[in-house]
């Protein structure tokens, strides 16, 4: 009996204290002092899409809730539903143009006019001040921005011009006929004067000059190769047996060429790993609307990052006007892209050829009824077409030219006393430098970027 009325008074014990515990757990306030802010987020806006995938942090200082990542350009803000998170809040007020309002969570914001936010703690007393920013692009991320760096670096009567990069430097070579001479720039911008190259024929011609591991190679439709280190002195290589037509590119650790057998004249792919031993593949019939010459060549990286090489247009060894679009992956299998798509036109005789923004981008003469003068493919040459937009054309003061030397420069030296020449800007730039018109040969330079190259972050 006695035992009994232990074990329920125990019981009974028991569940007081547990009731005690909950009853205090539910009852209890935490009574902070940290104001700090953890996040903010734009809800969902049927007038304003994708608006809710902003991300916002605060800035180095700690002082100011921005987006590092811009919104879409021309996104409206405002008429924005945001919704703040603070480590502790107690009430939240939002400052503009001398007046505040409370932060409910229902109201709509205008955050195109500058705004900052107090927040009090739970203590009630405790309050941190944010300035707020909400970063839109201000110019459209597709848009390309053309502009002439000179009106003409080399004043000579030319019959030959080309330029190329090599070593973080772009080297344009320029022929009158008599001599030959090279302008170098570290940027695009600045030129240096010309230098007299020599090693090279009087009546050189640059088409085909192509570099591969660190050094220039050329060739004039003969039995010799021409190669530099420097770019100013040539030396001079005699191949037996071949004739060589011209150089095609470099791929996959060795640099490709069209040649021609001096005992049954029938045109061959030949390779070389060094540019002094070639191997000549007899094996591969040679196509009959391959080009030789006047064409565009470009070896790159796939999106796979694989490597890969096209050649774009030119002229036949019969000398006919080629559309065929031709694509390998080793210099010994070859696709032609024509076959399946008849998008190129005369734009690809004397064109050439870039990848830029995951994209190809051919440049050349179309007609002079056609105010843009390059084409795009976005995949990997099999398909050509006019850029989307009329904000992509090339400048109305842009001459159409063909044969012009088109390059991608990412310099590595960054001139920081210049700000219009700064690292982010300068990067990623089309130079497009010379080329040929109907009656005169140029040496003018143009660049050009897309605005979304621009920005930071991507």
């Amino acid at each position: 009996m006695k035992f009994n009325s232990f074990r329920f008074i125990l019981l009974s014990s028991i569940v007081i204290f547990l009731s005690s515990c909950l009853g205090t757990t539910a009852d209890t306030t935490v009574i902070s002092s940290d104001a700090s802010f953890v996040s903010l987020t734009f809800a969902k806006n049927d007038s304003i899409p994708n608006i809710q995938n902003a991300v916002f942090t605060l800035d180095v200082n700690g002082k100011t809730i921005v987006n590092v990542d811009s919104l879409p350009y021309q996104t409206r803000i405002d008429s924005v539903f945001p919704a703040f998170k603070f480590t502790s809040t107690s009430a939240a007020y939002l400052h503009f143009q001398g007046d505040s309002v409370l932060i409910t969570g229902k109201d709509t914001v205008n955050f195109s006019q500058p705004k900052w936010i107090r927040n009090f703690a739970t203590d009630k007393k405790t309050f941190k001040d944010y300035q707020i920013k909400v970063n839109v692009h201000q110019v459209k991320p597709e848009l390309y921005i053309w502009s002439k760096v000179s009106d003409n670096l080399d004043s000579r009567n030319l019959i030959s011009q080309k330029a190329i990069i090599i070593n973080d430097t772009i080297r344009y070579y320029v022929s009158d006929g008599t001599s030959t001479y090279l302008y170098y720039s570290k940027d695009g911008y600045v030129w240096s004067s010309s230098i007299t190259v020599s090693g090279l024929p009087n009546n050189v011609s640059f088409g085909d000059m192509t570099q591969f591991n660190g050094k220039l190679y050329l060739t004039q439709a003969g039995a010799k190769i021409y190669t530099s280190i420097d770019g100013i002195n040539w030396t001079t290589k005699s191949i037996i047996d071949y004739n060589f037509k011209s150089l095609l590119f470099g791929l996959n650790g060795k640099i490709w060429a069209v040649t021609q057998s001096i005992t049954d004249l029938k045109n061959y792919f030949a390779s070389s790993t060094d540019g002094i031993t070639w191997v000549v593949n007899t094996t591969v019939v040679f196509p009959v609307n391959f080009p030789v010459n006047d064409f565009a060549a470009l070896s790159f990286a796939s999106r796979t990052g694989k490597p890969k090489a096209i050649v774009v247009g030119g002229k036949s060894a019969n000398g006919d006007v080629l559309k065929s679009n031709w694509s390998t992956e080793n210099g010994t299998y070859w696709v032609d892209f024509s076959v399946e798509s008849k998008s190129l036109d005369t734009l690809a005789t004397g064109a050439s050829i870039i990848a830029y923004d995951n994209k190809l981008l051919l440049f050349g003469i179309r007609n002079n009824a056609v105010k843009n003068h390059f084409k795009e493919s976005n995949d990997e040459g099999l398909t050509w077409h006019m850029p989307d937009s009329i904000y992509n054309y090339l400048p109305a003061d842009y001459q159409p030219r063909s044969y012009q030397s088109v390059v991608v420069f990412k310099p590595l030296v960054y001139d920081k006393s210049n700000p219009v020449l700064d690292p982010i800007l300068k990067s990623n730039r089309i130079f497009i430098i010379g080329g040929k018109t109907s009656s005169t040969i140029l040496s003018d330079v143009w660049t050009g970027k897309l605005n979304r190259k621009n920005f930071l972050r991507q």
